[in-house]
């Protein structure tokens, strides 16, 4: 009952991960966009002499393109796991007697998808077993969430990379503002006020290539946030799929074939 409640709420949760995803991308644009409207966005860039600033949004927005990817792929699982929850909980009858299983090479006739590879790795792993005791299905969730999570440990990498670029642009940048300071004559006007350009140019250098990596970190961890909720949803939902339905009718079947 309480699977089949779950089901109903989630009927309208189509690609909802992905809403989420570019929801938050929405938003990110609009500032961003208003930021080049007002020339901020080209301000940083050209008051950074070093180019961190500029190379910083470059791999910032590669691993959006590529967190992006993963968000499509974990939102089609959510997606997959849904139907196979639907159809299962629609008929708990047929799924108690294993015609969910009836297909020796598959799953019956679950959809494709990464739940119903997990599915058939249970069976096969049944079928090449020796039949006694209940079956384990630690391990192939183990896998199975390693699967969902293949790529993503890219994303934090690169959260950090980019935060640590913001430290070491500011580090850049205190060097740059305080090399004019050694050997400045005091009684010459003119080399003072270089100095201070010098100084303010290094200090940009220190701000905006902080800004540009504290800014580009937090946003990826707010994608690896999302990508993190949606593999232990889907773990969850799997487990609890398998544990309630699919393992009692695999232990069935092969103590019916022992009978």
């Amino acid at each position: 009952m309480a699977l089949e409640q779950r089901v109903r709420m989630r009927v309208d949760s189509k690609h909802l991960l992905l809403l989420k995803d570019l929801l938050v991308w929405a938003v990110v644009g609009v500032v961003l966009l208003a930021a080049w409207h007002y020339g901020l966005l080209q301000e940083v860039w050209r008051s950074d002499s070093t180019g961190l600033s500029l190379g910083i949004t470059v791999v910032f927005a590669g691993a959006v393109a590529r967190g992006s990817w993963h968000i499509i792929r974990l939102s089609r699982a959510l997606n997959h796991v849904s139907v196979v929850e639907r159809l299962v909980a629609s008929q708990p009858g047929r799924a108690a007697r294993g015609r969910w299983l009836d297909d020796p090479d598959g799953a019956g006739p679950l959809p494709d998808g990464c739940v119903t590879e997990h599915v058939r790795n249970l069976q096969m792993k049944a079928r090449l077993g020796s039949g006694r005791g209940a079956l384990d299905q630690s391990l192939l969730l183990e896998a199975f969430e390693g699967d969902l999570r293949h790529g993503q440990e890219f994303g934090w990498f690169v959260a950090d990379l980019l935060l640590s670029l913001g430290l070491l642009g500011t580090v850049i940048g205190f060097i740059l503002m305080l090399a004019p300071i050694s050997g400045l004559d005091a009684a010459d006007d003119g080399a003072i006020k270089s100095a201070l350009a010098a100084m303010s140019g290094g200090m940009a250098v220190a701000l905006y290539t902080t800004l540009a990596g504290l800014v580009g970190g937090m946003l990826l961890k707010v994608q690896g946030f999302l990508l993190d909720g949606a593999v232990q949803e889907l773990v969850g939902r799997t487990t609890r799929l398998t544990e309630v339905f699919v393992l009692p009718a695999i232990e069935r079947m092969q103590h019916d074939a022992a009978a």
